[in-house]
């Protein structure tokens, strides 16, 4: 199931990030997901509460406050009742942002091999890979955020 989050919080992480603030809300700016989520009985009552979704993710996150930038790869399971993650690796990007935009952009570019693009004037989705079998669903995509006004700057004043 491919989701979009342009925001994620201290609750997702599991941990703060950034030690600017308490709000802790980043706005995503780029994305890798391998997920898999685990199918149930659609006849079941309790199928819900049974279904398990597993990911793992490379992101590229800025603090809304301070607009420092993040890299950070993570482990999360989610159930309907809980929701444990781990945080493998964080790491502050220490360049400018039109840098951290041509990287992200390098980095989303490299990914030729794709089943579907999403397009809209936010961002973009490009799902990598897609399998199905009786137990689970397995999916892998990537997501670039194409609105901020930091990463953006330059080119939104070009078209003023």
């Amino acid at each position: 199931m491919v989701t979009v989050n342009k925001y994620l919080y201290r609750k997702d992480f599991g941990r703060g990030i950034c030690p600017c603030s308490n709000k802790q809300e980043y706005k995503v700016l780029f994305r890798e997901v391998s997920e898999t989520e685990l199918k149930t009985d659609e006849l079941e009552l309790d199928a819900v509460a049974k279904a398990s979704i597993y990911k793992m993710e490379k992101l590229v996150v800025m603090c809304t406050e301070c607009k420092k930038i993040y890299f950070v790869a993570m482990s999360s399971e989610i159930s309907f009742k809980e929701q444990f993650v781990t945080l493998e690796s964080v790491e502050l990007f220490d360049d400018t942002p039109l840098e951290a935009r041509t990287l992200i952009n390098r980095i989303y570019s490299e990914y030729k091999d794709v089943l579907v693009n999403i397009a809209t004037d936010d961002y973009v989705i490009k799902v990598l890979e897609q399998s199905e079998d009786d137990e689970k669903i397995d999916t892998r995509y990537v997501y670039l955020n194409r609105e901020d006004s930091l990463l953006y700057a330059d080119l939104q004043n070009e078209e003023i």
